[in-house]
Protein backbone atom coordinates (compact mmCIF):
# COMPACT_ATOMS: atom_id res chain seq x y z
CA UNK A 1 0.00 0.00 0.00
CA UNK A 2 1.21 3.68 -0.81
CA UNK A 3 1.91 5.99 1.95
CA UNK A 4 -1.27 8.19 3.32
CA UNK A 5 0.84 11.12 2.25
CA UNK A 6 1.58 10.13 -1.17
CA UNK A 7 -2.32 9.61 -1.88
CA UNK A 8 -3.29 12.69 -0.59
CA UNK A 9 -1.97 14.76 -3.40
CA UNK A 10 -4.11 15.57 -5.95
CA UNK A 11 -4.30 13.07 -9.06
CA UNK A 12 -2.32 10.28 -7.27
CA UNK A 13 -3.97 7.27 -6.90
CA UNK A 14 -2.92 3.52 -6.22
CA UNK A 15 -2.65 2.64 -10.17
CA UNK A 16 -0.59 6.02 -11.18
CA UNK A 17 1.91 5.34 -8.58
CA UNK A 18 2.24 1.45 -8.96
CA UNK A 19 3.32 2.80 -12.80
CA UNK A 20 5.69 5.48 -11.21
CA UNK A 21 7.32 2.97 -9.33
CA UNK A 22 7.52 0.45 -12.12
CA UNK A 23 9.11 2.76 -14.26
CA UNK A 24 11.75 4.00 -11.73
CA UNK A 25 12.47 0.56 -10.76
CA UNK A 26 13.40 0.37 -14.30
CA UNK A 27 15.37 3.10 -14.69
CA UNK A 28 17.50 1.79 -11.66
CA UNK A 29 17.96 -1.41 -13.16
CA UNK A 30 19.71 0.30 -16.33
CA UNK A 31 21.64 2.28 -14.34
CA UNK A 32 22.77 -0.84 -12.05
CA UNK A 33 23.58 -2.47 -15.35
CA UNK A 34 25.55 0.33 -17.05
CA UNK A 35 27.84 0.52 -13.38
CA UNK A 36 28.07 -3.38 -14.17
CA UNK A 37 29.47 -3.10 -17.42
CA UNK A 38 31.87 -0.17 -16.69
CA UNK A 39 33.41 -1.72 -13.34
CA UNK A 40 33.69 -5.01 -15.40
CA UNK A 41 35.06 -3.66 -18.13
CA UNK A 42 36.12 -5.20 -22.01
CA UNK A 43 36.09 -9.04 -21.58
CA UNK A 44 39.26 -10.54 -22.20
CA UNK A 45 39.74 -12.33 -25.06
CA UNK A 46 40.55 -16.19 -24.49
CA UNK A 47 44.17 -17.13 -25.39
CA UNK A 48 42.77 -19.78 -28.06
CA UNK A 49 40.88 -17.34 -30.17
CA UNK A 50 44.03 -14.75 -29.91
CA UNK A 51 45.45 -17.68 -31.16
CA UNK A 52 43.55 -18.78 -34.20
CA UNK A 53 43.08 -15.13 -35.40
CA UNK A 54 46.90 -14.23 -35.10
CA UNK A 55 48.54 -17.67 -36.68
CA UNK A 56 48.48 -20.99 -38.01
CA UNK A 57 49.36 -24.06 -35.79
CA UNK A 58 53.14 -24.95 -37.73
CA UNK A 59 52.96 -29.05 -38.24
CA UNK A 60 54.16 -30.99 -35.00
CA UNK A 61 55.31 -34.33 -34.05
CA UNK A 62 56.77 -37.37 -36.08
CA UNK A 63 53.61 -37.59 -38.50
CA UNK A 64 52.76 -34.13 -38.96
CA UNK A 65 56.64 -33.47 -39.92
CA UNK A 66 56.04 -36.02 -42.71
CA UNK A 67 53.25 -34.02 -44.29
CA UNK A 68 55.08 -30.78 -43.77
CA UNK A 69 56.89 -30.28 -46.63
CA UNK A 70 54.43 -31.38 -48.55
CA UNK A 71 51.60 -28.50 -47.24
CA UNK A 72 54.32 -25.85 -47.11
CA UNK A 73 54.89 -26.38 -50.46
CA UNK A 74 51.63 -26.31 -51.57
CA UNK A 75 51.04 -23.01 -49.26
CA UNK A 76 54.21 -21.02 -50.73
CA UNK A 77 54.46 -21.81 -54.75
CA UNK A 78 53.22 -19.11 -56.80
CA UNK A 79 49.98 -18.74 -58.11
CA UNK A 80 49.77 -19.01 -62.12
CA UNK A 81 46.61 -18.95 -64.05
CA UNK A 82 47.82 -20.70 -66.87
CA UNK A 83 46.52 -24.59 -67.23
CA UNK A 84 50.01 -25.89 -68.31
CA UNK A 85 52.34 -24.19 -65.97
CA UNK A 86 50.25 -24.94 -63.02
CA UNK A 87 50.10 -28.83 -64.03
CA UNK A 88 53.63 -28.25 -64.43
CA UNK A 89 53.47 -27.19 -60.82
CA UNK A 90 51.51 -30.53 -59.50
CA UNK A 91 53.87 -32.56 -61.59
CA UNK A 92 57.13 -31.54 -60.27
CA UNK A 93 55.51 -31.39 -56.40
CA UNK A 94 54.34 -35.50 -57.34
CA UNK A 95 57.71 -35.85 -57.81
CA UNK A 96 59.59 -34.35 -55.42
CA UNK A 97 58.00 -37.16 -53.28
CA UNK A 98 57.19 -34.98 -50.44
CA UNK A 99 54.15 -37.62 -49.26
CA UNK A 100 55.04 -40.65 -50.99
CA UNK A 101 51.79 -42.96 -52.60
CA UNK A 102 52.95 -45.64 -50.32
CA UNK A 103 52.21 -43.74 -47.31
CA UNK A 104 48.89 -43.99 -48.22
CA UNK A 105 48.93 -47.89 -47.78
CA UNK A 106 50.75 -47.57 -44.49
CA UNK A 107 49.20 -44.52 -42.74
CA UNK A 108 45.95 -43.85 -44.87
CA UNK A 109 44.99 -40.80 -42.56
CA UNK A 110 48.63 -38.94 -43.32
CA UNK A 111 46.53 -37.35 -46.47
CA UNK A 112 43.76 -35.55 -44.53
CA UNK A 113 46.09 -34.39 -41.83
CA UNK A 114 47.94 -32.64 -44.61
CA UNK A 115 44.93 -31.03 -45.61
CA UNK A 116 44.72 -29.08 -42.40
CA UNK A 117 47.45 -27.33 -42.95
CA UNK A 118 47.09 -26.16 -46.54
CA UNK A 119 45.05 -23.19 -46.82
CA UNK A 120 46.84 -21.89 -49.90
CA UNK A 121 44.90 -19.31 -52.11
CA UNK A 122 45.89 -21.14 -55.31
CA UNK A 123 42.94 -23.11 -55.22
CA UNK A 124 43.73 -24.81 -58.82
CA UNK A 125 46.93 -26.19 -57.34
CA UNK A 126 44.84 -27.25 -53.83
CA UNK A 127 42.01 -28.75 -56.45
CA UNK A 128 44.99 -30.72 -59.06
CA UNK A 129 46.83 -31.67 -54.87
CA UNK A 130 43.15 -33.56 -53.90
CA UNK A 131 42.74 -35.37 -57.19
CA UNK A 132 46.25 -36.54 -57.91
CA UNK A 133 46.51 -37.59 -54.13
CA UNK A 134 43.06 -38.50 -53.11
CA UNK A 135 40.91 -39.19 -55.84
CA UNK A 136 42.79 -40.72 -58.17
CA UNK A 137 45.70 -42.02 -55.87
CA UNK A 138 44.28 -42.63 -53.26
CA UNK A 139 41.58 -44.86 -55.09
CA UNK A 140 43.78 -47.25 -56.57
CA UNK A 141 45.49 -47.73 -53.34
CA UNK A 142 42.03 -48.54 -52.07
CA UNK A 143 40.73 -50.70 -54.98
CA UNK A 144 44.15 -51.93 -56.43
CA UNK A 145 45.49 -55.24 -55.89
CA UNK A 146 49.65 -55.05 -54.47
CA UNK A 147 50.75 -55.65 -58.19
CA UNK A 148 48.16 -52.50 -59.28
CA UNK A 149 49.65 -50.41 -55.94
CA UNK A 150 52.95 -51.37 -57.16
CA UNK A 151 52.42 -50.59 -60.80
CA UNK A 152 50.91 -46.76 -59.35
CA UNK A 153 54.24 -46.50 -56.78
CA UNK A 154 56.61 -46.98 -59.77
CA UNK A 155 55.19 -43.54 -61.44
CA UNK A 156 55.72 -41.02 -59.17
CA UNK A 157 59.39 -40.44 -59.66
CA UNK A 158 58.19 -39.30 -63.63
CA UNK A 159 55.43 -37.25 -61.89
CA UNK A 160 52.75 -38.66 -64.31
CA UNK A 161 49.50 -37.11 -63.94
CA UNK A 162 45.75 -38.78 -63.45
CA UNK A 163 42.12 -37.60 -63.19
CA UNK A 164 39.08 -39.30 -61.80
CA UNK A 165 36.34 -39.89 -64.78
CA UNK A 166 33.20 -40.49 -62.47
CA UNK A 167 31.07 -37.88 -63.41
CA UNK A 168 29.10 -37.74 -65.90
CA UNK A 169 26.41 -35.41 -67.78
CA UNK A 170 23.37 -37.25 -67.10
CA UNK A 171 24.30 -38.11 -63.65
CA UNK A 172 25.44 -34.83 -62.25
CA UNK A 173 25.26 -34.46 -58.63
CA UNK A 174 24.39 -38.17 -58.99
CA UNK A 175 27.46 -39.49 -59.27
CA UNK A 176 27.57 -43.31 -58.69
CA UNK A 177 23.80 -43.39 -58.24
CA UNK A 178 23.60 -43.08 -62.10
CA UNK A 179 26.33 -44.36 -64.43
CA UNK A 180 25.85 -45.10 -68.35
CA UNK A 181 29.18 -45.84 -69.13
CA UNK A 182 29.73 -49.57 -70.10
CA UNK A 183 32.55 -51.62 -70.05
CA UNK A 184 32.07 -55.08 -71.77
CA UNK A 185 34.45 -58.24 -70.88
CA UNK A 186 35.48 -59.79 -73.91
CA UNK A 187 36.52 -63.72 -72.81
CA UNK A 188 38.32 -64.44 -76.28
CA UNK A 189 40.21 -61.74 -75.90
CA UNK A 190 40.63 -61.30 -72.49
CA UNK A 191 39.49 -57.08 -72.30
CA UNK A 192 37.56 -54.67 -71.70
CA UNK A 193 35.55 -52.50 -74.12
CA UNK A 194 34.72 -49.34 -72.34
CA UNK A 195 32.42 -47.17 -74.18
CA UNK A 196 30.03 -44.11 -73.46
CA UNK A 197 26.81 -45.41 -74.94
CA UNK A 198 25.04 -42.12 -74.99
CA UNK A 199 25.29 -38.76 -75.16
CA UNK A 200 24.80 -38.17 -71.44
CA UNK A 201 27.46 -40.74 -70.95
CA UNK A 202 30.46 -38.21 -71.23
CA UNK A 203 32.13 -37.41 -68.37
CA UNK A 204 32.11 -33.90 -67.02
CA UNK A 205 34.32 -31.67 -65.05
CA UNK A 206 36.66 -33.33 -64.76
CA UNK A 207 39.37 -31.89 -62.88
CA UNK A 208 43.24 -32.60 -64.47
CA UNK A 209 41.59 -34.34 -67.28
CA UNK A 210 43.44 -32.34 -70.12
CA UNK A 211 46.77 -33.27 -68.42
CA UNK A 212 45.97 -36.35 -67.00
CA UNK A 213 48.33 -39.52 -68.57
CA UNK A 214 46.32 -41.93 -66.63
CA UNK A 215 42.51 -42.01 -65.40
CA UNK A 216 40.32 -44.22 -63.07
CA UNK A 217 37.11 -44.64 -64.89
CA UNK A 218 33.43 -45.66 -63.21
CA UNK A 219 31.86 -47.55 -65.35
CA UNK A 220 29.29 -50.46 -65.53
CA UNK A 221 30.78 -54.09 -65.52
CA UNK A 222 28.92 -56.25 -68.00
CA UNK A 223 30.04 -60.14 -68.42
CA UNK A 224 28.93 -62.55 -70.92
CA UNK A 225 25.57 -63.98 -70.34
CA UNK A 226 26.12 -68.19 -69.19
CA UNK A 227 25.61 -70.51 -71.86
CA UNK A 228 25.15 -67.83 -74.46
CA UNK A 229 22.32 -65.78 -72.56
CA UNK A 230 21.57 -62.62 -71.79
CA UNK A 231 24.81 -60.51 -70.08
CA UNK A 232 25.01 -59.82 -67.09
CA UNK A 233 25.43 -56.63 -65.10
CA UNK A 234 27.40 -56.03 -62.40
CA UNK A 235 26.73 -52.49 -61.84
CA UNK A 236 29.74 -49.76 -61.15
CA UNK A 237 33.31 -50.55 -60.81
CA UNK A 238 36.60 -48.90 -61.04
CA UNK A 239 39.39 -49.03 -64.18
CA UNK A 240 42.58 -47.70 -63.89
CA UNK A 241 43.99 -46.86 -67.88
CA UNK A 242 46.45 -44.97 -69.74
CA UNK A 243 44.37 -42.16 -71.57
CA UNK A 244 46.77 -40.00 -73.01
CA UNK A 245 50.71 -39.86 -73.95
CA UNK A 246 53.18 -37.15 -73.51
CA UNK A 247 54.87 -36.80 -76.62
CA UNK A 248 57.28 -34.56 -75.58
CA UNK A 249 57.67 -35.19 -71.79
CA UNK A 250 59.68 -31.63 -71.96
CA UNK A 251 57.14 -30.07 -73.53
CA UNK A 252 54.13 -28.06 -71.71
CA UNK A 253 51.29 -29.52 -74.64
CA UNK A 254 48.40 -31.46 -73.34
CA UNK A 255 49.08 -35.11 -74.13
CA UNK A 256 47.45 -36.94 -76.99
CA UNK A 257 45.15 -39.12 -76.30
CA UNK A 258 44.85 -42.66 -76.77
CA UNK A 259 42.73 -44.23 -80.11
CA UNK A 260 39.12 -44.21 -78.34
CA UNK A 261 39.48 -41.34 -75.96
CA UNK A 262 38.14 -37.96 -76.66
CA UNK A 263 38.91 -35.08 -74.32
CA UNK A 264 37.56 -32.08 -74.71
CA UNK A 265 37.36 -28.76 -72.42
CA UNK A 266 34.70 -26.87 -70.80
CA UNK A 267 34.00 -23.55 -71.59
CA UNK A 268 35.90 -20.73 -69.79
CA UNK A 269 35.53 -20.66 -66.09
CA UNK A 270 34.99 -17.40 -63.91
CA UNK A 271 37.68 -18.84 -61.70
CA UNK A 272 40.43 -21.53 -60.91
CA UNK A 273 41.82 -20.47 -64.44
CA UNK A 274 44.85 -22.58 -63.56
CA UNK A 275 42.53 -25.74 -63.27
CA UNK A 276 41.84 -27.88 -66.82
CA UNK A 277 38.26 -29.37 -66.38
CA UNK A 278 37.37 -31.78 -69.08
CA UNK A 279 34.59 -33.54 -71.00
CA UNK A 280 35.86 -37.74 -71.49
CA UNK A 281 34.36 -39.68 -73.59
CA UNK A 282 35.03 -43.28 -74.82
CA UNK A 283 34.23 -44.92 -78.11
CA UNK A 284 35.07 -48.32 -77.86
CA UNK A 285 38.49 -47.91 -75.95
CA UNK A 286 40.01 -50.92 -75.10
CA UNK A 287 41.83 -51.85 -72.01
CA UNK A 288 43.23 -55.40 -70.91
CA UNK A 289 41.72 -57.20 -67.88
CA UNK A 290 44.08 -55.74 -65.12
CA UNK A 291 42.83 -52.46 -65.91
CA UNK A 292 39.63 -53.59 -63.19
CA UNK A 293 41.21 -52.46 -59.81
CA UNK A 294 40.21 -55.85 -58.16
CA UNK A 295 41.06 -55.79 -54.93
CA UNK A 296 37.85 -56.51 -53.92
CA UNK A 297 36.16 -57.65 -57.02
CA UNK A 298 37.33 -58.52 -60.38
CA UNK A 299 37.57 -61.64 -63.22
CA UNK A 300 40.13 -64.55 -62.43
CA UNK A 301 41.83 -66.04 -65.28
CA UNK A 302 38.98 -68.31 -66.26
CA UNK A 303 36.73 -65.34 -67.10
CA UNK A 304 34.62 -65.50 -63.83
CA UNK A 305 33.63 -62.66 -62.02
CA UNK A 306 34.58 -63.17 -58.62
CA UNK A 307 33.73 -60.87 -55.76
CA UNK A 308 36.09 -60.44 -51.91
CA UNK A 309 33.45 -57.30 -50.61
CA UNK A 310 34.60 -56.29 -46.92
CA UNK A 311 31.71 -56.81 -44.13
CA UNK A 312 28.86 -54.89 -44.77
CA UNK A 313 29.48 -53.82 -48.63
CA UNK A 314 26.39 -56.45 -50.69
CA UNK A 315 27.44 -55.11 -54.05
CA UNK A 316 30.69 -52.84 -55.75
CA UNK A 317 28.65 -49.72 -55.67
CA UNK A 318 28.69 -49.91 -51.63
CA UNK A 319 32.24 -49.79 -51.77
CA UNK A 320 32.73 -47.07 -54.23
CA UNK A 321 30.68 -44.91 -51.97
CA UNK A 322 32.14 -45.65 -49.32
CA UNK A 323 35.50 -44.70 -50.57
CA UNK A 324 34.16 -41.36 -50.69
CA UNK A 325 34.52 -40.26 -47.48
CA UNK A 326 38.32 -39.23 -47.49
CA UNK A 327 37.54 -36.13 -49.96
CA UNK A 328 34.78 -35.07 -48.03
CA UNK A 329 36.83 -34.50 -45.30
CA UNK A 330 39.45 -33.27 -47.76
CA UNK A 331 36.97 -30.46 -49.26
CA UNK A 332 35.55 -29.66 -45.74
CA UNK A 333 38.79 -29.03 -44.19
CA UNK A 334 40.18 -27.26 -46.69
CA UNK A 335 37.29 -25.09 -46.99
CA UNK A 336 37.07 -24.18 -43.52
CA UNK A 337 41.21 -23.41 -43.13
CA UNK A 338 40.83 -21.48 -45.93
CA UNK A 339 37.61 -19.45 -44.78
CA UNK A 340 40.07 -19.27 -41.64
CA UNK A 341 43.59 -18.38 -43.56
CA UNK A 342 41.38 -15.37 -45.06
CA UNK A 343 39.84 -13.91 -41.85
CA UNK A 344 43.57 -14.56 -40.13
CA UNK A 345 44.33 -11.80 -43.25
CA UNK A 346 41.46 -9.42 -42.18
CA UNK A 347 41.90 -9.56 -38.25
CA UNK A 348 46.21 -8.50 -39.38
CA UNK A 349 44.83 -5.31 -41.81
CA UNK A 350 41.78 -4.16 -39.12
CA UNK A 351 44.83 -4.10 -36.57
CA UNK A 352 46.82 -1.79 -38.61
CA UNK A 353 44.18 0.09 -39.90
CA UNK A 354 43.90 3.48 -38.04
CA UNK A 355 40.67 5.26 -38.02
CA UNK A 356 39.70 8.43 -37.17
CA UNK A 357 41.99 10.30 -34.80
CA UNK A 358 40.28 13.91 -34.54
CA UNK A 359 42.98 16.19 -32.21
CA UNK A 360 44.40 12.65 -30.42
CA UNK A 361 48.04 11.67 -31.78
CA UNK A 362 46.88 8.32 -32.68
CA UNK A 363 43.58 7.12 -33.95
CA UNK A 364 41.90 3.52 -32.83
CA UNK A 365 42.37 0.41 -34.89
CA UNK A 366 39.87 -1.12 -36.63
CA UNK A 367 39.95 -3.97 -34.86
CA UNK A 368 38.73 -2.78 -31.33
CA UNK A 369 35.65 -1.82 -33.24
CA UNK A 370 33.15 -3.71 -31.83
CA UNK A 371 30.76 -4.86 -34.78
CA UNK A 372 34.74 -6.11 -36.25
CA UNK A 373 36.20 -7.91 -32.99
CA UNK A 374 32.98 -9.10 -32.04
CA UNK A 375 31.91 -9.98 -35.44
CA UNK A 376 35.72 -12.08 -36.35
CA UNK A 377 35.81 -13.44 -32.83
CA UNK A 378 32.41 -15.40 -33.20
CA UNK A 379 33.51 -16.48 -37.15
CA UNK A 380 36.63 -18.19 -35.83
CA UNK A 381 35.59 -19.69 -33.31
CA UNK A 382 32.60 -21.09 -34.95
CA UNK A 383 34.81 -22.36 -37.64
CA UNK A 384 36.37 -23.96 -34.52
CA UNK A 385 33.32 -26.02 -33.53
CA UNK A 386 33.33 -27.23 -36.83
CA UNK A 387 36.72 -27.63 -37.64
CA UNK A 388 36.63 -30.26 -34.19
CA UNK A 389 33.85 -32.15 -35.74
CA UNK A 390 35.80 -33.09 -38.94
CA UNK A 391 38.90 -33.43 -37.24
CA UNK A 392 37.37 -36.31 -34.95
CA UNK A 393 35.55 -37.62 -37.88
CA UNK A 394 38.83 -37.88 -40.04
CA UNK A 395 40.33 -39.96 -37.37
CA UNK A 396 37.67 -42.07 -37.46
CA UNK A 397 37.70 -42.32 -40.89
CA UNK A 398 41.57 -43.67 -41.52
CA UNK A 399 40.61 -46.40 -38.28
CA UNK A 400 37.72 -47.34 -40.93
CA UNK A 401 40.02 -47.28 -43.46
CA UNK A 402 42.62 -49.52 -42.24
CA UNK A 403 40.07 -52.01 -41.26
CA UNK A 404 37.46 -51.66 -44.61
CA UNK A 405 34.58 -51.23 -42.04
CA UNK A 406 32.18 -47.87 -43.01
CA UNK A 407 29.40 -48.06 -40.41
CA UNK A 408 26.66 -45.73 -41.34
CA UNK A 409 27.24 -43.50 -38.69
CA UNK A 410 30.27 -42.73 -39.98
CA UNK A 411 28.98 -42.15 -43.72
CA UNK A 412 26.50 -40.06 -41.87
CA UNK A 413 29.38 -37.54 -40.09
CA UNK A 414 31.34 -37.45 -43.27
CA UNK A 415 28.04 -36.00 -45.28
CA UNK A 416 27.83 -33.91 -42.56
CA UNK A 417 31.48 -32.34 -42.98
CA UNK A 418 31.42 -32.08 -46.36
CA UNK A 419 27.81 -29.53 -46.64
CA UNK A 420 28.36 -28.00 -43.20
CA UNK A 421 32.10 -27.37 -43.69
CA UNK A 422 32.26 -26.32 -47.40
CA UNK A 423 28.89 -24.33 -46.85
CA UNK A 424 30.32 -22.61 -44.16
CA UNK A 425 33.35 -21.37 -45.46
CA UNK A 426 31.04 -20.01 -48.35
CA UNK A 427 29.27 -18.05 -46.30
CA UNK A 428 32.46 -16.96 -44.19
CA UNK A 429 33.70 -15.50 -47.18
CA UNK A 430 30.93 -13.49 -47.16
CA UNK A 431 30.63 -12.07 -44.05
CA UNK A 432 34.72 -10.84 -44.39
CA UNK A 433 33.31 -9.03 -47.94
CA UNK A 434 30.73 -7.56 -45.58
CA UNK A 435 32.52 -6.58 -42.58
CA UNK A 436 35.63 -5.52 -44.68
CA UNK A 437 34.06 -3.20 -46.44
CA UNK A 438 35.68 -1.43 -49.67
CA UNK A 439 38.86 -3.34 -48.76
CA UNK A 440 37.55 -6.59 -49.63
CA UNK A 441 37.75 -4.96 -53.46
CA UNK A 442 41.81 -5.04 -52.89
CA UNK A 443 43.61 -8.08 -54.57
CA UNK A 444 45.73 -8.33 -51.42
CA UNK A 445 42.22 -9.22 -49.03
CA UNK A 446 42.22 -12.28 -50.62
CA UNK A 447 38.45 -11.84 -50.63
CA UNK A 448 37.94 -11.54 -54.58
CA UNK A 449 37.76 -14.64 -57.39
CA UNK A 450 40.31 -16.73 -55.73
CA UNK A 451 37.89 -17.00 -52.88
CA UNK A 452 35.44 -18.71 -55.08
CA UNK A 453 37.50 -21.86 -54.19
CA UNK A 454 34.76 -22.21 -51.38
CA UNK A 455 32.11 -22.34 -54.03
CA UNK A 456 33.65 -25.12 -55.84
CA UNK A 457 33.98 -27.71 -53.11
CA UNK A 458 30.36 -27.03 -52.34
CA UNK A 459 29.86 -28.95 -55.58
CA UNK A 460 32.76 -31.21 -55.61
CA UNK A 461 32.52 -35.00 -54.72
CA UNK A 462 28.85 -34.64 -54.46
CA UNK A 463 26.72 -31.22 -54.20
CA UNK A 464 25.52 -30.35 -50.41
CA UNK A 465 22.26 -30.70 -51.49
CA UNK A 466 22.56 -34.59 -52.19
CA UNK A 467 24.62 -34.84 -49.16
CA UNK A 468 21.38 -33.58 -46.96
CA UNK A 469 19.15 -35.69 -49.03
CA UNK A 470 21.60 -38.46 -47.95
CA UNK A 471 21.83 -38.46 -44.02
CA UNK A 472 18.00 -38.12 -44.07
CA UNK A 473 17.40 -41.63 -46.56
CA UNK A 474 19.43 -43.33 -43.95
CA UNK A 475 17.35 -42.12 -41.04
CA UNK A 476 14.02 -43.14 -43.05
CA UNK A 477 15.68 -46.32 -44.30
CA UNK A 478 16.84 -47.35 -40.51
CA UNK A 479 20.47 -47.08 -41.08
CA UNK A 480 20.83 -44.65 -38.07
CA UNK A 481 18.72 -43.67 -35.56
CA UNK A 482 16.20 -41.00 -35.98
CA UNK A 483 16.82 -40.22 -31.90
CA UNK A 484 20.48 -41.45 -30.65
CA UNK A 485 19.04 -41.84 -26.89
CA UNK A 486 22.89 -40.70 -25.59
CA UNK A 487 22.94 -37.68 -28.56
CA UNK A 488 19.49 -36.84 -27.26
CA UNK A 489 20.32 -37.04 -23.21
CA UNK A 490 23.31 -34.90 -23.87
CA UNK A 491 21.83 -32.13 -25.41
CA UNK A 492 19.29 -31.80 -22.76
CA UNK A 493 21.69 -30.91 -20.37
CA UNK A 494 22.89 -27.76 -22.64
CA UNK A 495 21.06 -24.98 -23.20
CA UNK A 496 21.70 -24.63 -27.26
CA UNK A 497 21.31 -28.12 -27.20
CA UNK A 498 17.58 -28.40 -25.78
CA UNK A 499 16.71 -24.90 -28.35
CA UNK A 500 18.09 -27.63 -31.50
CA UNK A 501 16.44 -30.08 -30.17
CA UNK A 502 13.08 -29.07 -30.33
CA UNK A 503 13.67 -27.55 -33.79
CA UNK A 504 14.90 -30.85 -34.86
CA UNK A 505 11.65 -32.52 -33.01
CA UNK A 506 9.06 -30.48 -34.15
CA UNK A 507 10.07 -30.62 -37.82
CA UNK A 508 10.55 -34.43 -37.60
CA UNK A 509 6.92 -34.38 -36.44
CA UNK A 510 5.63 -32.27 -39.72
CA UNK A 511 7.65 -34.46 -41.65
CA UNK A 512 5.51 -37.15 -40.22
CA UNK A 513 2.46 -35.67 -40.28
CA UNK A 514 3.21 -35.22 -44.14
CA UNK A 515 3.87 -38.63 -44.69
CA UNK A 516 5.15 -38.49 -48.58
CA UNK A 517 4.42 -34.91 -49.05
CA UNK A 518 6.91 -34.18 -47.06
CA UNK A 519 9.64 -34.98 -50.02
CA UNK A 520 7.74 -31.80 -51.35
CA UNK A 521 9.04 -29.45 -48.67
CA UNK A 522 12.69 -28.75 -49.54
CA UNK A 523 12.81 -26.23 -46.55
CA UNK A 524 11.58 -29.15 -44.03
CA UNK A 525 13.96 -31.53 -44.97
CA UNK A 526 17.11 -28.65 -44.99
CA UNK A 527 16.04 -28.01 -41.65
CA UNK A 528 15.65 -31.63 -40.19
CA UNK A 529 19.17 -32.19 -41.83
CA UNK A 530 20.53 -29.28 -40.47
CA UNK A 531 19.14 -29.67 -37.08
CA UNK A 532 20.84 -32.89 -36.55
CA UNK A 533 24.10 -31.68 -38.28
CA UNK A 534 23.62 -29.07 -35.43
CA UNK A 535 23.02 -31.36 -32.81
CA UNK A 536 26.45 -33.64 -33.75
CA UNK A 537 28.55 -30.93 -34.09
CA UNK A 538 27.95 -29.58 -30.88
CA UNK A 539 28.32 -32.74 -29.07
CA UNK A 540 31.54 -33.74 -30.48
CA UNK A 541 32.88 -30.09 -29.40
CA UNK A 542 31.49 -30.35 -25.79
CA UNK A 543 33.19 -34.04 -25.58
CA UNK A 544 36.46 -33.37 -27.26
CA UNK A 545 39.15 -31.96 -24.61
CA UNK A 546 41.37 -29.71 -26.29
CA UNK A 547 39.22 -28.74 -29.61
CA UNK A 548 40.48 -29.50 -32.95
CA UNK A 549 44.33 -28.90 -32.40
CA UNK A 550 46.18 -28.34 -35.36
CA UNK A 551 43.83 -24.99 -36.58
CA UNK A 552 45.37 -22.40 -34.61
CA UNK A 553 44.63 -23.45 -30.94
CA UNK A 554 48.10 -25.11 -29.59
CA UNK A 555 46.90 -26.20 -26.47
CA UNK A 556 43.58 -26.23 -27.35
CA UNK A 557 40.21 -24.92 -25.86
CA UNK A 558 39.59 -24.86 -22.22
CA UNK A 559 36.52 -26.19 -20.42
CA UNK A 560 34.94 -22.49 -19.89
CA UNK A 561 36.20 -21.31 -23.28
CA UNK A 562 34.08 -23.69 -24.64
CA UNK A 563 30.33 -22.01 -23.89
CA UNK A 564 31.55 -19.05 -25.64
CA UNK A 565 32.48 -20.96 -28.23
CA UNK A 566 29.00 -22.55 -28.95
CA UNK A 567 27.54 -18.99 -28.46
CA UNK A 568 29.50 -17.99 -31.41
CA UNK A 569 28.22 -20.84 -33.25
CA UNK A 570 24.79 -20.36 -32.25
CA UNK A 571 24.72 -16.69 -33.21
CA UNK A 572 26.12 -16.86 -36.73
CA UNK A 573 25.48 -20.48 -38.10
CA UNK A 574 22.23 -22.19 -36.55
CA UNK A 575 19.71 -20.50 -37.97
CA UNK A 576 15.78 -21.79 -38.73
CA UNK A 577 14.61 -21.57 -41.53
CA UNK A 578 17.86 -22.67 -42.74
CA UNK A 579 18.84 -20.19 -45.19
CA UNK A 580 20.79 -21.13 -48.43
CA UNK A 581 23.32 -19.04 -47.78
CA UNK A 582 23.81 -17.03 -44.56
Amino acid sequence: RLPSCLLALPGITDTTMELYQAAAAAVVIAIVYLLMAVFKGKKKMDRATQAMLESRTACTGEVEAQIASLSNTLNTVPVLEEEATCAEQIRQIVQQSHLKYDALVSDPVALLRATRHVDTEHGALYTRYTVQYNLYAGTVVALGSDEQRAKLFATQTAGTLGCFAFTECGAGVMSGAGVETEAVYDPQRDCFTIHSATPTARKTWISQGGYAEYAVILANLIMPGKDGGEPEKKGPHIFWSRIATREDVSSLERPVPEKGVTVDMLPTKTSLPGLDNAYISFDHFEVPRAALLSRFSGVDDNGAYVTNFPAGAKRMLDVLLSRLLTGRICLSEFTTGYAQMLLRRQWEYAGTRELWRGRKPEGPKMNTMPLIEGGMTDLVRGLHVVQTFIAQTREVVGQAIKGDVFPNELVEATCICKFVGTSLGVDAVSMLRKMMGSHALFAKSGLGAPAFVCNATCSAEGDNTIMELKILSDMIRGRTAKFPSGLVARSMGRAAGRRVLAIYTARFAKAIVLGKGAMKDGQLLKDIAWARAHLLIMDAFWSSKTGATGHGTEGGVSERAKADFIASYERLFIKFPTPICF
